[in-house]
């Protein structure tokens, strides 16, 4: 059972894309909770929130691509 390298490294990329949103997520929310109080301002909160959805759905991918490069049956 040997890892596919290929589909290793599209896994890792996955990651390298999703560790900035990873910390990006967070303090766009923070942004944005005090611009609610600030400005009565949800744009910023909305963005965040999305941004951390995206980063977890992009690193889900990322891990399942990983598992698959090491343990699929090729």
């Amino acid at each position: 059972m040997a890892t596919d390298r290929k589909e290793l490294m599209r896994g890792l990329k996955y990651e390298l894309i999703a560790f900035p949103l990873v910390i990006l997520a967070p303090i766009l929310i923070t942004i944005g909770f005090k611009a609610i109080k600030q400005e009565n301002n949800y744009l910023w909160l909305i963005t965040g929130i999305v941004t951390a959805i995206t980063a977890m759905i992009i690193g889900f991918l990322g891990i399942r691509i990983i598992l698959n490069a090491f343990f699929s049956s090729k």
